[in-house]
């Protein structure tokens, strides 16, 4: 039997792969793909056939033939998907003189990925509210005391208009910190739970953002309408996706382009070290000016900010928030293609 997957018995043992695999004849055009890399590529197999292998993997390799019959592995492609998103994969080629060609296997490496981040963005979420306990006691105690006192003095001073002008100004600024520790802290613990779709949230954030919007940003919903409700608190959630879409508004300043938000559903996704039977993901892509690579690693830190005004604590807020909801908040970012993905789980016992 020849090996070549246009045999029906090859065309069935592939396909039962979960690995995706692609067949490139000796012209160096696709002659097979299984149904794993079908998915994996978001392509019709039908189509596909007969077209020049490169049209999948542009920039791989130059030309098959440069490296003889020696079996190459790369590592670290990056699939540019049609829906917009990316995936990475390790891609190998073998030759074979009998059937003349290259069987492709593509391993997806997003997942390792995923989890090596996930696992950073936990570390970054366990220490952030290490850090933000520490200042919560070292500051609030101080400038409770401090504001306790200017409010003795005002008293004392009731006849004084310039004294009471500049005892005013210190109980504002005490007020205003003690609101920027409160915001440090995020929502209250014992936030009430209630049903709700994912979609409304989504929807009364755009309606709040909406004067803000630069009219040379067009904002693209892709949502999948079978998402059942979550139980969250309605108010907080709002507060995490209002930082997150804010901040791709702000990110696309002055440029005109996409904001895309797409909902889908996950199942037997694992957040740390829990398993879900099934998670919603959130993921707002914009193609604003990115995260510069000095701030990425540690963005979800408190007071950390790339912008000039920015007090850096939107996204540990939001962070937080998500992290009470028992998910996570996890983000890739370049020039161009910035995608933060909001990882919310359904309850176990939720049908």
């Amino acid at each position: 039997m020849q090996l070549t997957p246009r045999n029906v018995a090859w065309d069935e043992l592939l396909d039962g792969l979960a690995t995706a695999v692609i067949w490139v004849d000796d012209q160096q055009k696709i002659g097979y793909l299984n149904i794993a890399a079908a998915q994996l590529l978001q392509v019709s197999t039908r189509r596909i056939i007969g077209v020049a292998w490169k049209v999948l993997l542009p920039g791989l390799v130059d030309d098959l033939t440069s490296f003889g019959e020696q079996r190459l592995t790369i590592h670290e492609y990056q699939i540019h998907l049609p829906d917009l998103q990316r995936v990475r994969v390790s891609c190998t080629f073998s030759c074979y003189e009998v059937g003349g060609g290259w069987l492709v296997e593509l391993f997806n490496t997003e997942r390792h990925h995923r989890i090596v981040e996930e696992d950073e963005r936990w570390h970054q979420y366990e220490a952030g509210n290490i850090l933000v306990k520490t200042l919560a006691h070292e500051v609030k105690n101080p400038l409770a005391g401090i504001y306790g006192a200017a409010q003795l003095l005002q008293k004392r001073f009731q006849d004084d208009q310039k004294a009471i002008s500049f005892l005013d100004v210190i109980s504002k600024e005490v007020q205003r910190l003690k609101n920027l520790v409160d915001s440090m802290l995020g929502p209250r613990q014992t936030a009430e739970k209630e049903w709700h779709n994912i979609h409304e949230v989504i929807r009364h954030v755009l309606r709040v953002t909406k004067p803000e919007l630069s009219q040379k940003i067009q904002v693209m919903l892709d949502y999948d309408p079978s998402i059942p409700e979550i139980r969250m608190d309605f108010e907080t959630m709002i507060q995490a996706f209002l930082n997150l879409i804010k901040n791709a508004m702000q990110a696309m300043e002055g440029l005109t382009g996409l904001i895309t938000i797409r909902t889908r559903v996950e199942r037997k996704f694992t957040l740390g070290t829990q398993a879900f039977p099934l998670v919603a993901v959130v993921s707002i892509h914009d193609e604003g000016s990115g995260i510069p690579k000095e701030v990425f690693d540690s963005m979800f830190y408190p007071m950390v900010s790339s912008k000039k005004a920015g007090t850096g604590l939107g996204l540990p807020v939001s962070q937080n928030i998500i992290r009470q909801h028992g998910g996570l908040i996890v983000a890739e970012s370049e020039v161009g293609h910035t995608v933060f993905h909001v990882y919310i789980p359904f309850d176990r016992g939720e049908k």
